[in-house]
């Protein structure tokens, strides 16, 4: 029987942490999501989750409509957000691979224990704001230079 997480990934996107800003404009998110498909490999069986602050809602909400949007409020909501999805979504027994789009450490212990469970963890990042211990955990770091 084949393994339902083969070939498969997910993406996690934390807009606020890959624009660089908390109130991104919805054109801003466009153009982040242009590069992230130009520059991270996908597959037809891909996923996305995005997380934003509720302040960010309709303009992230705008630019991202089919892609599943996370709000939570508060300084590190979209990361809390993201961190359920890693926590209780069982990505582990899902995806092969976890593209975690957002440079901050908080990411560094779901990482760490994503590739303790044999995923392959994926770090999509603006240049200059990669946390150097997420740098150490994810197996590949593709920069997402937005002035591109």
């Amino acid at each position: 029987m084949r393994n339902l997480s083969e070939g498969r990934a997910v993406h996690l996107l934390d807009v606020e942490n890959l624009v660089g800003t908390a109130r991104p404009a919805t054109r801003d998110v466009q153009t982040m999501m242009s590069r992230y498909r130009e520059r991270v490999p996908t597959g037809g069986m891909d996923q996305y989750v995005a997380a934003v602050n509720h302040g960010a809602m309709v303009p992230v909400g705008l630019a991202l409509a089919g892609i599943q949007l996370l709000v939570r409020s508060g300084r590190d909501g979209a990361d809390e957000a993201l961190g359920e999805v890693i926590r209780l979504d069982h990505l582990d027994d899902r995806f092969e691979r976890v593209v975690i789009g957002s440079g901050d450490g908080i990411f560094t212990e779901f990482a760490g224990w994503l590739a303790g469970r044999g995923v392959r963890v994926v770090v999509v990042s603006r240049p200059g704001a990669l946390n150097h211990r997420l740098r150490r955990t994810a197996s590949q770091v593709i920069p997402l230079d937005l002035a591109a």
